[in-house]
């Protein structure tokens, strides 16, 4: 009878180690599916959204588009014969034709992006434009005759004709060709531009009539013209443009109000450098009068939609009132009353993509929980009830993905700093855990909840540090939001001027040293990490202590002069050190490089073969300085890649190779 009992328990035991949720790997995390746009139909019955999906074989991240009832039910695909938009990841810029009767995408024609639609009740898409450089961005008119687009005007002749003969080269400071407003007609006849040759148009909005269009243009192009755009508008049928906002720094995605009388924009409020905080202003649309700003804290607006009654805007938010503190995390959606000017929380959590009906009764977005990779939602305004209307991943309740929660600690000065804490799942508690310290980029960057907590908020990212994968392993990982980056307003991020590496770098370490003082951590088995300012952190850390036993840094900046000099970008190094010819000391001993000589880490270097943000020279030079010292370095570079991996195969191996230097380097703790 013992026997049998002891059989019997050991079965149970065996069903239930069965049951337990399986370790994540690598391949696992190279299977999950990220919805890369969502939209409401006018009606609000329907919901369109768009699943990306990364090919092994293809080597590409494959898009399927569908639609599914916003009141629950099994999704149709839809345009299975066009494929979608993919520069790198799919980009649908997905829209309903003013009668609902199609969904609009932007697909690919032959090598150039255009607008197609297809039915909603199925059938084939059909292009709707035929650019000759391709569409960037649309809008249906609201009588649904036309399209209003961006594109670039074609190549002259004599450019083409030199492309042709292999004797064109490429001339530093000419002006990029202008992405300019046209309207296409669907009638037929042909496209006509409604902006001139020299202004670069970022964004653009029908007014309700359809009679005119609001646009922001800056008067050059690169990274720079965001901060020099100003607001416009024109008559659909052509004509002169009459400013609607005439100002210095960013003006930037206007949208009508639908009573025609508004036009409510994201704005730095004459800030022109990288930190200022992009919020919410609205202003007349007849440019009568000044603009009025509506201030969240120093909230980062990413998303604007009207409330049907012209009273009151929702935005997504980033940082400010909603998301500081505890909640930093969160990209709340949140809704400002225009008359007051009182905001309040409409969704928490990590959202994206918002839209309304007509009616404006029902909203649709999609959102990201603690880890998982975000689903489509509705939300009924009206009783506040919450539908989800798709499980994308259902697989990933199979795996052990971690413990993520919010943490906070004191700095050195008694700022409280946060960050997020991912623990292996049922790790016994009192045991110490190996820890990788994952920095964000930006600076003015952070984390979010989500599987990828980097690059939850912006959708589609596989990231290159597979996280969940290295908890699966026993490894702890913190994500700690230092100041300069996001959580702690236009100020916080102002901390860090002429001062990388010292509060950033003395936050993160007071992060580690509470969760050794509280036990989480073991201080003998530590490990960093991060991309781009991550990686110049990371560089920076391994110059500073000898405390970590492996680090791993890419996309990394380790001379800031040459970051000035060579970057696409590189002049938003100004606002925080000034002009290196003025400030050369600055520069050089906040730059990892002139410290490489303290460096005792094993450190793994990963940069983008063609990355202008970082170039790879940056990746070279630190390389060479350590490998002349002796120091315990390897590089790779990412061939076709730029700032970020896009290809699949890369972002695996990527994702490999960074799991597999931590495993050598720093022992695994397996609960």
């Amino acid at each position: 009878m013992r026997s049998v009992l002891a059989f019997g328990a050991a079965l149970l035991a065996a069903l239930a180690a069965c049951a337990q949720p399986a370790k994540v790997t690598v391949d696992d995390l190279m299977r999950v599916r990220s919805i890369m746009d969502a939209r409401i139909s006018p009606s609000g019955e329907l919901v369109a959204y768009v699943v990306s999906t990364p090919s092994m074989a293809k080597n590409a991240h494959e898009a399927a588009l569908f639609v599914v009832p916003a009141r629950g039910g099994e999704p149709r695909r839809l345009a299975e014969d066009t494929k979608i938009f993919t520069p790198r990841v799919p980009a649908p810029r997905l829209r309903f034709s003013p009668d609902g009767g199609s969904v609009s995408f932007l697909g690919q024609a032959g090598d150039k992006p255009q607008v197609f639609a297809v039915p909603v009740s199925g059938g084939p898409a059909r292009a709707l434009t035929s650019a000759p450089e391709g569409v960037t961005a649309y809008e249906w008119s609201p009588d649904g005759r036309s399209l209003a687009c961006l594109s670039r005007d074609p190549a002259p002749a004599e450019e083409e004709r030199r492309r042709k003969d292999n004797t064109y080269v490429m001339r530093a400071g000419v002006p990029d060709a202008a992405a300019r407003l046209w309207i296409h007609p669907l009638d037929g006849s042909a496209a006509r531009p409604l902006t001139p040759a020299d202004r670069y148009v970022d964004s653009f909005s029908w007014s309700p009539d359809g009679s005119e269009l609001v646009y922001a243009a800056a008067p050059v192009s690169g990274f720079a013209a965001q901060y020099q755009s100003r607001l416009f508008a024109v008559k659909a049928a052509g004509g002169p443009a009459r400013p609607v906002v005439d100002r210095p720094g960013m003006n930037t995605m206007p949208q009508w109000s639908p009573d025609g009388r508004l036009v409510a924009f994201v704005t730095t409020n004459g800030g022109t450098d990288l930190m200022a905080s992009r919020g919410l202003a609205v202003a007349d649309a007849r440019g009568s009068s000044p603009a009025r700003s509506y201030g969240i804290g120093d909230a980062w607006v990413s998303d604007i939609v009207w409330a049907r009654d012209s009273r009151s805007v929702y935005v997504l938010t980033n940082d400010g009132t909603f998301a500081q503190g505890r909640d930093m995390f969160d990209q709340p959606l949140v809704r400002v009353v225009l008359d007051t000017g009182r905001a309040e929380r409409a969704l928490g959590g990590v959202n994206f993509s918002p839209s309304l009906s007509r009616d404006g009764g029902v909203l649709a977005y999609r959102s990201a929980a603690s880890r998982a990779m975000g689903d489509v939602f509705v939300r009924d305004l009206k009783t506040g009830r919450v539908s989800k209307l798709t499980d994308v991943n259902p697989e990933l309740s199979g795996f052990e993905l971690g413990d993520l929660t919010a943490v906070s600690w004191r700095s050195f000065d008694g700022k409280e700093i946060w960050g997020l804490l991912l623990m292996p799942s049922r790790w016994p508690s009192g045991r110490k855990a190996p820890l990788i310290v994952y920095v964000h980029g930006g600076p003015g960057g952070g984390f979010t909840w989500g599987l990828f907590p980097q690059f939850m908020q912006t959708v589609g990212q596989v990231d290159a540090y597979p996280t969940a994968a290295l908890a699966g392993d026993g490894f702890a990982v913190l994500f700690p939001m230092p100041r300069g980056g996001a959580g702690y307003g236009e100020a916080g991020q102002r901390m860090i001027v002429n001062s990388w590496g010292e509060g950033d770098y003395r936050d993160i370490m007071a992060g580690v040293d509470d969760l050794v003082a509280k036990g989480i951590a073991d201080p003998e088995r530590l490990g960093v990490m991060g991309a781009s300012y991550g990686g110049y952190m990371t560089d920076w850390i391994v110059t500073q202590t000898g405390r970590f036993k492996a680090a791993s840094t890419a996309s990394s900046i380790c001379d800031l002069e040459d970051q000035y000099y060579l970057s696409d970008a590189g002049e938003f190094l100004g606002s925080y050190f000034g002009k290196p010819w003025e400030a050369r000391e600055a520069y050089a001993a906040h730059s990892p490089i002139r410290f490489a000589g303290n460096v005792t880490t094993p450190l793994l270097i990963q940069h983008g073969e063609r990355d202008q943000r970082v170039p790879v020279a940056q990746a070279w030079k630190f390389y060479r300085a350590l490998k002349a010292l002796g120091k315990t370095v390897e590089l790779e570079v990412y061939p076709r890649s730029t700032h970020l991996y896009y290809e699949p195969a890369l972002e695996r191996e990527s994702m490999r190779r960074n799991l597999e230097w931590f495993e050598k380097w720093i022992p695994p703790g397996k609960p």
